[in-house]
């Protein structure tokens, strides 16, 4: 009896799967539980192809100023049988590139400059990503916005030399895949034909989705960051930091409306919650600016403008 019933049950089981079309819903993966480890949601890297230096994932973020800073991000696959170092990059569209890094010191996020690049041993590769090691461009001379690309030579200590061609994406779009590759030997024509149609094609789903988002009549709450971001004296604040340190003769009332317009427009805009910590800290900074300008303590101002400007290029990177 036992075994007939099963029978049955098996059967009834199967008659099912015929009636539903003889398909099945596949298990989807949970997501992972609230505080684990990010980066275990990312995916993994491609494994370096032997003999070759690769780099993928190329990406700048945007950059609303000129005079301002951008930074670079990309993954470099060390295929070689020894150590390399990426020891300089440079650009036509920044006056200055240099290797940093962005370090916590004390509790404070700070962006540190690394004069002697970064080592990717033998068989494995460097990550430069948002929050951590990046290409710094600095004194841009025009703005970077989605959509733009500019070039980019990376150099390392064995004598390689790469000239990459970097989109400027709005960091919350899909990021190049990894088979979107620079290496030696290759030809890109192919590969970057496919990567600008891909581009565009996205460039032009982003443009139909921001468009119906302002035929609604409203901004996104990343928009109205941005915009909040762009209307900071940002490259005022460098000017001031350039003139302090350089020891230059300066109009102490333009200083201190620079430094007033600076907390008035971080006062006056709306700042979501990731951001409101480092929104506080530039605020905090900008008050001691401000005192110490108030004050002719022009030491003191050296200082603290040199990491007010600090705390504003970590928030253009957000």
């Amino acid at each position: 009896m036992r075994t007939y019933m099963h029978r049955f049950a098996v059967c009834l089981l199967a008659l099912t799967f015929i009636f539903a079309g003889c398909t099945m819903t596949p298990i989807q993966p949970m997501a992972p539980m609230a505080g684990a480890d990010a980066t275990a949601t990312e995916p993994p890297l491609p494994e370096p192809e032997p003999g070759k230096l690769t780099i993928v994932d190329v990406r700048a973020r945007p950059a609303p100023l000129a005079g301002g800073t951008g930074a670079v991000y990309f993954t470099v696959l060390n295929g070689l049988d020894q150590e390399v170092r990426l020891v300089s990059a440079s650009s036509p569209v920044a006056n200055v590139v240099e290797t940093h890094e962005t370090v916590s010191e004390n509790g404070v996020m700070k962006m540190i400059p690394l004069p002697d690049g970064y080592a990717i041993p033998a068989g494995e590769a460097l990550v430069l990503k948002p929050g951590g090691k990046h290409i710094m461009l600095i004194d841009l001379v025009k703005p970077l916005q989605p959509g733009d690309e500019f070039n980019l030579t990376v150099n390392f200590d064995n004598g390689e030399s790469f000239e990459l061609t970097v989109p400027v994406l709005d960091m919350q779009m899909t990021m190049p895949m990894p088979d979107a590759q620079h290496d030696h030997g290759q030809d890109h024509g192919d590969a970057k034909a496919e990567e600008d149609s891909h581009d565009h094609d996205q460039g032009d789903a982003e443009m139909k989705e921001e468009s119906h988002s302002h035929d609604q009549g409203h901004m996104t709450q990343s928009e109205a960051t941005m915009a909040a971001i762009q209307a900071l004296p940002i490259s005022a604040v460098h000017k001031l930091d350039e003139a302090l340190h350089a020891g230059e003769a300066m109009d102490l009332n333009a200083a201190l409306e620079t430094v007033h317009e600076l907390k008035e427009k971080l006062h006056a805009a709306s700042w979501p919650d990731e951001l409101k910590e480092a929104v506080g800290a530039i605020r905090a900074k900008a008050e001691a600016l401000h005192a110490a300008l108030s004050n002719n303590d022009l030491n003191a101002a050296k200082a603290l403008a040199a990491e007010l400007h600090d705390l504003l290029h970590q928030l253009e990177g957000h």
